[in-house]
């Protein structure tokens, strides 16, 4: 139910929260948006594999859930 208030907000006041943001981020043509866009699709099609730090970032955090879980079926 949240996500459909949040949803119907967006709606009635994307207009006026994209001019803020733009305005808060220092962005003068929504082109920008676009531009960043691209700047991305082209850095992930870019890399080979994931960056190693990204990797053992991930691996430790799923380490993590995997211990809690554990130590939650253990406990109870």
């Amino acid at each position: 139910m949240n996500n459909y208030k949040q949803a119907l907000d967006l709606l009635s006041n994307g207009r006026m929260s994209l001019e803020r943001l733009m305005r808060e981020l220092g962005v003068s043509d929504p082109v920008t948006f676009k531009l960043w866009l691209d700047e991305e699709r082209v850095y992930l099609k870019s890399l080979v594999r994931e960056p190693a730090e990204e990797t053992l970032q991930m691996e430790y955090w799923q380490r993590l859930v995997n211990l809690t879980g554990s130590r939650y079926v253990s406990i109870h």
